[in-house]
């Protein structure tokens, strides 16, 4: 693991996942190094507002990368029009051949469900099998923490993503 917990969301495709600056314990030169070693160029922060007034993101990185926020709340779904604009975002960019990042506070479950958002929103994915390749390979995310926190269920999630 790196200290920005960063890593592809699915083999050969431009989308990575990471945590926000800070939270692992590196510095935020060193979250910056580890993507630009990976030719990122853009950023989406999917941290709620008071997360990203808190930790200074995107701010503290928007001179380095293309970014954007989407803000949600953590440990929560998305409602869909938060999704389908960070889909859309995540979609122009790999579709303009750029690496693009995507980050909460850890890395994990809003990651995980945007990351499955894209997988079926703009690489045709089904709803599970997106679910499924985020949460097992190369680098697991928790799709599933608004559920196992008991603020979803399986069944809102699956709804949200099949909107896509």
């Amino acid at each position: 693991m790196t200290s920005a917990n960063f890593g592809r969301i699915v083999e050969d495709e431009p989308l990575f996942g990471a945590c926000r600056p800070g939270h692992l314990g590196g510095d935020l030169e060193e979250w910056r190094e580890i993507l630009r070693t990976r030719n990122v160029s853009g950023v989406v922060c999917l941290l709620s507002e008071r997360e990203a007034g808190r930790w200074g993101c995107p701010a503290a990185y928007d001179d380095a990368f293309e970014t954007a926020h989407v803000p949600i709340r953590d440990r929560h779904l998305p409602d869909l029009e938060r999704l389908e604009s960070a889909v859309d975002i995540l979609g122009r960019q790999t579709a303009a051949g750029e690496n693009v990042a995507i980050h909460c506070n850890a890395g994990l479950g809003r990651t995980g469900v945007v990351a499955a958002g894209w997988l079926v929103g703009d690489r045709g994915y089904a709803p599970e099998a997106a679910l499924e390749a985020v949460e097992t390979r190369p680098w697991p995310r928790a799709p599933r923490e608004a559920i196992r926190d008991g603020n979803a269920t399986e069944a809102e999630l699956l709804e949200l993503l099949d909107r896509l």
